[in-house]
């Protein structure tokens, strides 16, 4: 792509940017959410005084919650709206690519890394879902796009543009702000060795981030004060591990374990390829392959914290975050070359063709819209739910449902039964039963009911998103 004008080169990158940005979009018009899903949408569903109080009983920063909240004050409390705000933060990535890679690269660097974003695992899961994923993946990767932008240039523009977003990376997840920690440590490192004298700005940098962060620290600290505990992850052996190193290759195909082999495998040439033939003389090939270390970083780092606290709380998608930067390095590697640049660009469209097949069958296969009519049209207020075999997934999904469309009415989650029981009679209001796929009442469950002169009848089944489940009404 040599001797392309300015301004064809704009025109070429704003195709591009438009195709993606369609692909996106395009999984974002259905009603399927999973219970993390639901459980962010509820949680905005309130004020912004109780969506500050609900986010101050979680254990993650309230950045994305309020996000979301604004977004369905101003465009309406749906799903499609609130899919398209981790919508938002994903083509923000690629506008990104599209002005700093661009000019900061080369054009076919810019071109890869929105192709590789967009396409390659991962991507487009996280980048419709009702999480804070997407609003982190933007921000960890913003920083490290605008450390080396601070390295290169020394402008206050660079060095804010890193802080800034540093910041907010950790406003939003504490292992995207883990990411972003990683450019503050080689760009200490970069200075030790080549720039000392630049040191001073490395420190001010430093010292404005913590100012900045302590507000969201002070509130991370009251969090962990006021809960419990962290939900438990498995614990991390070898395999897990090695199952961590491949995470971001994994496509979710039936031939996914062979796929993602292969993209690890040619990474990891590549980054030795970077290594042999750049060595020290080459400062792309030196942030190229600082960029794919910020992964399995993140992964040590997290994987010495889980052996380190009681409760495992890092779990493979909090690398995410770490993901773009991989790709850059990918990006900044192949395009290199013509040959290597026209391979990696035909390879990651036959990859993304498969993905967007899997996430588009995720996001449409099923639908929800026949359970919230259902529950629409049935559900009153003060009505209570209890869930057999999947407490935390229905308890989530079905009371959300209910609201959605909506509908003033709210269904109540109570565990155990007899407090359900108690509840719906006290209201003199309905209970109603969610049984997931495969689970079903056991005796203890009808003996209950039996001494409240109830018993189970079937009124619907239910098949949303990855869940199946039947529901029941107890009637005397």
């Amino acid at each position: 792509m040599k001797n392309i004008s300015e301004k064809n080169e704009k025109i070429i990158i704003s195709a591009a940017f438009a195709v993606f940005s369609c692909i996106y979009l395009s999984l974002v018009w259905n009603s399927n959410v999973w219970m993390d899903e639901a459980f962010s949408a509820s949680l905005v569903h309130t004020d912004f005084s109780g969506v500050i109080k609900r986010s101050m009983a979680d254990t993650l920063p309230p950045l994305y919650n309020i996000l979301l909240f604004g977004m369905t004050k101003v465009f309406g409390y749906s799903i499609p709206v609130m899919k398209i705000t981790s919508v938002i933060p994903m083509l923000l990535t690629l506008v990104l690519g599209a002005v700093k890679v661009r000019r900061r690269f080369s054009l076919k660097t810019a071109l890869l890394f929105m192709t590789f974003i967009t396409l390659m695992p991962l991507m487009l899961y996280f980048g419709v879902e009702i999480r804070m994923y997407s609003l982190g993946f933007f921000f960890a990767t913003g920083s490290g796009i605008y450390a080396y932008e601070a390295v290169k240039e020394n402008t206050f523009r660079s060095w804010a543009g890193f802080t800034v977003f540093s910041v907010l990376a950790g406003y939003t997840h504490h292992f995207a702000f883990v990411t972003a920690g990683f450019s503050y440590l080689y760009v200490l490192i970069y200075f030790i060795i080549c720039e000392r004298k630049r040191l001073k700005s490395w420190f001010i940098c430093l010292l404005a981030t913590i100012v900045l962060y302590t507000p969201c620290l002070i509130i991370t600290l009251r969090q962990i004060s006021r809960v419990s505990g962290y939900f438990s992850m498995p614990d991390i052996d070898l395999p897990l591990f090695v199952q961590y190193m491949a995470y971001p290759y994994i496509s979710g195909m039936k031939a996914g374990t062979v796929l993602a082999a292969a993209l690890m495998a040619a990474s990891l040439v590549i980054f030795a390829y970077g290594v042999i033939k750049g060595g020290s003389r080459n400062p792309e090939c030196i942030y190229a392959g600082c960029c794919f270390t910020v992964y399995y970083g993140v992964l040590i780092f997290g994987t010495v914290v889980s052996k380190i606290m009681s409760a495992n709380i890092f779990v493979d998608r909090y690398m995410f975050f770490a993901t773009g930067l991989l790709w850059l390095f990918a990006a900044i590697m192949l395009s290199r070359s013509d040959r290597t640049f026209i391979a990696a660009a035909a390879i990651s469209v036959a990859v993304g063709a498969c993905t967007y097949a899997v996430t588009f069958s995720g996001e449409y296969a099923t639908s929800a819209d026949e359970e919230i009519a259902f529950l629409s049209e049935n559900i009153n207020e003060g009505d209570v739910l209890y869930c057999i075999g999947g407490h935390e997934e229905l308890q989530n999904c079905i009371p959300f449902y209910t609201y959605v469309d909506g509908s003033a009415a709210e269904l109540t989650f109570m565990f155990p039964l007899d407090a359900a029981a108690d509840l719906s009679e006290k209201n003199g209001s309905d209970l109603w039963i969610a049984v997931l796929d495969g689970a079903s009442p056991d005796d203890s469950d009808l003996e209950t009911l039996e001494g409240y002169g109830l018993c189970m009848e079937k009124e619907a089944d239910f098949e949303f998103d990855r869940y199946r489940c039947e529901f029941y009404k107890a009637k005397r």
